[in-house]
């Protein structure tokens, strides 16, 4: 169809430039491209790790939520968490979610920054489980116990992304991630002295 106003050629041509590119696929379709992966968020990394307490096993993720956003509310690593969910969104996206499984990652780096086991957690930051009238599991934190230190060992050390995704290589994990110094993130974690 003609198009006869150069006012209303400009912006078709103008909208038509905007348009996100298609790519050809193999049989002659369009396929739009991949959009940017979002970045796991810190308590979706938690949760994924502490899911597997053992007090938590006979329950659905429906009866737990709220209990998982309490131990969330009152964890005291909260900045490691960013760090690592952080870093294996880096590898993520680099290398794909099959060639990065999540557990594997956790597995290998939560003990490394010395964070309490799934089986361990509760104990270990004075909580308890019950279950209330309903038969709905709850969780009371023993206001008298003291928190072990939790990442005990690190309280002296910077740690950034880099590292965790060094350290996670160094074990065999995600060993084709090749770091980009150009668009990798500096974010690291410092203590002070005095912690």
């Amino acid at each position: 169809r003609l198009i006869p106003e150069p006012a209303a050629q400009a912006a078709l041509t103008a909208r038509l430039l905007l348009l996100a590119p298609q790519v050809m696929s193999g049989r002659h379709r369009f396929v739009a491209p991949e959009k940017a992966k979002k970045a796991l968020n810190a308590f979706v990394g938690f949760r994924c790790y502490y899911i597997s307490i053992p007090h938590f096993k006979s329950w659905p993720m429906k009866k737990l939520s709220n209990l998982i956003g309490l131990l969330w509310e009152t964890d005291p690593n909260k900045s490691l968490w960013s760090l690592m969910t952080k870093a294996w969104s880096a590898i993520r996206d680099q290398i794909g979610k099959d060639r990065a499984p999540l557990d594997q990652f956790f597995s290998l780096i939560c003990p490394h920054l010395n964070m309490p086991t799934p089986e361990s957690y509760l104990a270990v930051l004075g909580w308890s489980v019950s279950i209330n009238e309903e038969g709905d599991p709850t969780i009371s934190h023993d206001g008298s116990s003291r928190s072990a230190c939790v990442g005990a060992g690190l309280s002296d050390t910077a740690l950034s992304v880099q590292d965790i995704i060094a350290y996670v290589q160094s074990m065999g994990y995600a060993s084709t991630y090749v770091a980009d110094v150009n668009t990798t993130s500096p974010t690291f974690l410092g203590h002070s002295a005095n912690s």
